[in-house]
């Protein structure tokens, strides 16, 4: 996840991603996430749940 920091991940998500409409919001934080999920381990979205239920604490420190 350093790697993904120093390289800019969540702001390359940022400028060029984007969905019209309101779940476009904060992409590069979603993909900081899928790629977190992914190097802990997850190998489908269904591993990923936890973040949508208000699980981000859990799964991420600072």
């Amino acid at each position: 996840m350093k790697l993904a920091a120093r390289a800019g991940l969540a702001t390359l998500a940022d400028q060029w991603l984007t969905v019209p409409a309101d779940k476009g919001a904060n992409a590069g934080l979603k993909v900081t996430s899928l790629v977190g999920g992914m190097v802990a381990g997850a190998d489908s979205i269904d591993d990923l749940a936890i973040l949508h239920h208000g699980g981000m604490r859990k799964v991420f420190t600072n």
